[in-house]
Parts: C-alpha cells; structure tokens; sequence
C-alpha cells in the first residue's frame, strides 16, 4: 500500500469515531453539490447560513453552561453577558414598555421625553436618572443593547467571512504557479496596436511605443467572447440538472465541438500569495481610526437602499423613525458593520493564511491531491474545517473589539443616526457638555460598554484555551 493510500485509510479510520454516519454524508453531499455546479453552490452557502444561525442560537443557549463544566468561570461569565444582551436586545420593546395616551401620535420609547424630567438623577421612577430632554436612561440603553449586538455579531460574522476567503486563497496557492487560457477566434487573438516602424527603434525615447505596442489588445474583445463562453455553460450544466443527466453526452459533444476548433491563449498568472498580501500590506498601512471614519463619511451612514447600505434601489428592509425590533434595526446597522469587517479582516487573514499553510502540508491532503480532488474540493473538504478552530477564536476575540469601535465611532458622531440609541453616543455629546451637573449622563452607558467588552473578551479567551490544543489545561 503507497503512502498516499495509507494516509486515506488512517484518516478515514479516525474519521469514523467522529460524528454519525448519516451527518457526514450529509455533510459530504453537501460538498460535493457546492464544488460541483454554480446552483449547487449557491443552495450550500444558503444551508450553512442557515445552519450557522440555528448553530449560533444554540451556541449561545449552552455556551455559559458548558464554559462551568470546563471550569472556566471567566469565560462563563462572559457567555452569559452575551446571552443576556441578545435576549435583552431580542425583547427589548417587551420588557421596556412606556404608557402612552391612546390619542396621542405614538412614538418610540426610547424617544419619549419629557421638559419636566429633566435631568433627574437615579431614583425609583428612573433608576438611571434621565437626560436633558427627559429621557429615561435605562430604556435607552436595553434599546442601545439591539445596535451593540447586531455591529458585534455582524462585524464578527462578516470578518470571518472575509478573511477565510483572503487568507484561504492566499495560503493554499502560495508558492505554486499558475497559467491561464482563454478561447477566441483567431483574428481577436491577433489583434495588436499598430505602432509605425519609425516608432519602434533603440533608446528609451521608443521604449513606451513599443510597450503600447506589445499591450494585449486583444484580451479585451476575447473576454466578453469568454464569458458568452461561461454563461453558456453554466446554461448548460442548469439544462443538465433540470433533465436529470439525460442528454449528458449529447451537451458534452456538442459543447466539445463548438470549443474544439477555437485557439487558445494565455499565460502565467502571477503568484497568487505575493499579490494578495501586498494588497494586505497596504490594507494595514492606513491606521484604523481613519479608515472608518472615512469610509463612512463616503458611504454614509446607511438605511437605505439596497439592505440599508445608503445607495442602490430600496430593496430588502428598510430602517424607519419609531422602529423598535430586533431585525428592525438591522439596515441601520449595515454600513457600520461592513466598516468594522474591512478594518478587522486584513490582520485576521494573516492568521487564517498561516492556519492554512500548516494544515495545507498535512498528509491528507496530499493524499487528497494524489487522489484527483480538485482545489476547490481540497479547500472546502479538508482545509476549512482543519481551521475551524481558528476561525472561531478569531471571531470570539473580535466581537470584543467589533463592539468598542462601534462606541468610539458612535462617540465622534459616525456610527447610527439619531433618533435610535446608542452607547457610544450616550457617552459623548450631550453627556460631556452636561457631566459636570449630571455625571450618570455618561457613566451608566460606559459602564454597559466596559461590562460588554469585559465580558466578551474573557469568553473569547475561554475558548481560545479550550480550542487551541496548544494551551488546553492551562
């Protein structure tokens, strides 16, 4: 028996002391419809998100229970701040309720003032005293409680995403040359830029004619030719699936004799590694602060358009004054959290890119290779779920921080318009300019912000100790 078939045999021997048999060929399917067709892999990103937010769901039920068994107390605590803010940002307009007259012009509870109750300090009626239009602190901050879980957890979900993907490719193609081909007629393949001959002499005076005249001209009349190509196919793979497979062959030699007599061209395409870390280098050279800040001030700060990102048609949901639910809030959350992802996501690439270059030596997956498995197959098959464990401590660790640059842009005046609450801007504003006569203006709303952070931070270090074989016992 080869190596590489011993190497099969032991991983599917360790393979079967893991989950049922009847998961893993679910799951197994799952992979091999997702490599295999466009529409297969669309069905399987909408199962995993699926799947993921059943998983999250329960993930947060259990995480505090199971952090106690593990003897890991911080980490409990932290899971069961966690837990408590989504059930508290969840049910907020259930368990923060405002009495209002019935022939009055309904308004949100956490925009109900009252001149009357001005600055009052904590009492029985407020226990967080009011601000200076009378609002009732502790209203707004179990509202406030809806955009800290949603920029946390979206910010979260959003930077994993991304950088699974940057560091994935860059890690797996790392070191190995590529070539690509693409198919046209002859005379679109021939195409240059017509430079006379008294243009293209010695010296540095003709080095830029003839670069112009070198210039692939033609790749710009083949590419649209290449993607009729593509879409056509893919046509032809959704014919396929739609007839069940019976006129396979028949697509397959008539699909072989349209791109039989076309010529090809192409040539090597430049280290995949080397161009996406430059382009991380400089990711990371702007300084954080000043990339969110200028992104939003470009982009806005959102609700609406296209799910609430602040530009394209008005589709998906909405934000609206007076909204107090959960998923309500959300398109008023978009843009923050795309800005928080971009800023996390270059160094946690690095860290996912390094994962990857460690997992991509193991033998399975050589043997994978050896085997035929496509690059696409190798990479979701068997490196993505090598690096779970990674992913997942990345993400706890940042919800932590998603959560703190979220209240410091709030602070300087970026993140969610008013009228909706937030912590960061509870804490600046109004609350600096009246701290000297009413100091729980800006103390309560830290006080959530520093107890949120704490707590997600200690969870987040809970599970890196548990995940990582590295430091687990410590």
């Amino acid at each position: 028996m080869s190596d590489a078939q011993e190497s099969v045999s032991a991983y599917a021997v360790q393979d079967e002391g893991g989950i049922g048999p009847w998961i893993r060929d679910q799951m197994q399917l799952l992979i091999d419809r997702s490599v295999s067709s466009p529409i297969g892999f669309i069905t399987a990103i909408l199962m995993l998100i699926a799947a993921g937010t059943v998983g999250f769901l329960v993930g947060v039920l259990i995480m505090p229970y199971w952090m106690y068994r593990r003897k890991k107390y911080l980490g409990a605590f932290g899971a069961f701040i966690l837990l408590t803010c989504v059930v508290v940002a969840a049910i907020a307009p259930v368990i923060q309720t405002v009495e209002q007259d019935p022939a009055a012009v309904r308004v949100a509870p956490y925009t109900k003032a009252s001149f009357s109750e001005r600055f009052l300090s904590p009492n029985a009626d407020h226990v967080m005293g009011t601000d200076n239009q009378g609002r009732d602190l502790v209203t707004r901050i179990i509202y406030g409680s809806e955009v800290t879980v949603l920029v946390g957890l979206g910010s979260v979900i959003a930077t994993a995403i991304l950088s699974t993907a940057i560091g994935l490719v860059s890690g797996y193609f790392a070191g190995t040359g590529a070539t690509w081909a693409m198919r046209a007629p002859s005379f679109i393949l021939a195409m240059r830029i017509p430079i006379p001959a008294s243009m293209t002499g010695p010296g540095l005076a003709y080095a830029i004619p003839r670069l112009i005249a070198s210039f692939p001209l033609w790749w710009f009349f083949a590419l649209p030719f290449a993607l009729v190509v593509l879409a056509a196919q893919i046509m032809i793979k959704i014919i396929d699936i739609g007839t069940l497979g019976l006129f396979n062959s028949q697509i397959e030699q008539a699909q072989d004799a349209v791109l039989r007599d076309l010529p090809s061209k192409g040539g090597p395409v430049p280290d995949v590694d080397i161009v996406l870390q430059r382009i991380v280098d400089v990711w990371n050279a702007f300084p954080a602060i000043f990339l969110i800040l200028g992104i939003l001030a470009i982009i806005g700060a959102g609700g609406s358009g296209f799910f609430g990102v602040g530009f394209g048609p008005n589709f998906g949901p909405q934000a609206n004054i007076g909204d107090e639910w959960f998923w309500q809030v959300f398109p008023r959350t978009t843009t923050v959290i795309l800005t928080v992802a971009l800023v996390l996501a270059a160094g946690n690439s690095r860290i996912v890119r390094g994962a990857v270059l460690a997992t991509r030596a193991a033998q399975y997956v050589e043997a994978a290779r050896t085997l035929g498995a496509s690059n696409v197959r190798i990479m979701v098959a068997h490196i993505v779920p090598n690096i779970m464990a990674t992913i997942i401590i990345l993400a706890s660790l940042n919800l932590g921080a998603a959560v703190l640059i979220e209240a410091a842009i709030s602070f300087l005046g970026f993140g969610i318009p008013p009228p909706f609450p937030t912590w960061g801007r509870d804490t600046g504003g109004l609350a600096l300019l009246y701290a000297s006569e009413a100091w729980w203006l800006g103390v309560f709303p830290g006080l959530a912000i520093m107890i949120a952070v704490f707590g997600f931070n200690m969870m987040g270090d809970a599970l890196r100790d548990i995940l990582d074989p590295r430091l687990r016992g410590t």
